[in-house]
């Protein structure tokens, strides 16, 4: 799988009528080919897209030729009658998609697995030294490449500090050392959080450095979603 595609698989769903309205904000050049009910499509750039007074929301398109030029022909459209929407060689697929939400990737430095392996283990000591739940050693496969490792250790602390702001709510704390007592870091295309058995796995792109690294909410919302 391509790096692109992997970012990809990290932006939010969207509705049609926010990726409009941050199309035409944003990325007022980039060129769109809109598919309506009546089976008729067009293709152009957003001139302005808002609501009207019946709070429908409506856009202007002007049309582009064969070599995506912009011609005297405009289109005025209902977005209640737009079923699909195609963007034309973008600048900026992930930013567009995400409407501007997926972070740059962090800056690495690199490292060695003893860095990670120490830092796994602060991992188990802190966490069980601040809510007194035995969660284990983090077990991984750990890459070999130096930036990765750095990328591993620096999801590793946010991974802490996440399961430690959600140990302050007693319920979750108190089904968790029912329920778990290790963890493990799965490298993988896609976020996922298991409770398999005892052990607790956590799902992500650990080694890919070029992925935006999980957000603290998304994950406390997995991770409360397993207790």
């Amino acid at each position: 799988m391509n790096k692109l595609n992997t970012a990809l698989k990290s932006v939010p769903a969207i509705d049609k009528q926010e990726l409009l309205f941050y199309i035409a904000a944003h990325f007022p050049d980039t060129i769109v080919k809109i598919a309506t009910d009546s089976g008729f499509s067009y293709e152009g750039v957003l001139l302005s897209i808002g609501k009207v007074r019946n709070d429908d929301v409506v856009l202007a398109l002007q049309i582009t030729d064969e070599r995506k030029d912009v011609t005297n022909s405009f289109v005025h459209l209902g977005i209640h009658k737009i079923t699909a929407i195609e963007l034309i060689n973008p600048a900026d697929l992930v930013n567009i998609l995400s409407l501007g939400k997926a972070s740059k990737g962090e800056q690495y430095e690199a490292i060695g697995k003893l860095a990670v392996q120490r830092a796994f283990q602060s991992f188990s000591e802190t966490i069980f030294n601040t809510h007194g739940v035995q969660v284990g050693v983090p077990a991984m496969e750990l890459p070999t490449d130096g930036l990765e490792l750095n990328r591993v250790l620096k999801l590793t602390q946010k991974i802490q500090q996440a399961i430690i702001d959600l140990f302050k709510e007693e319920d979750a704390l108190t089904s968790w050392k029912a329920r778990y007592n290790k963890i493990v870091f799965v490298n993988s295309d896609k976020l996922e959080v298991k409770g398999v058995n005892d052990s607790v796995e956590i799902l992500f792109a650990f080694n890919n450095i070029n992925v935006p690294e999980v957000s603290a909410e998304v994950l406390t919302q997995l991770l409360t979603g397993i207790l």
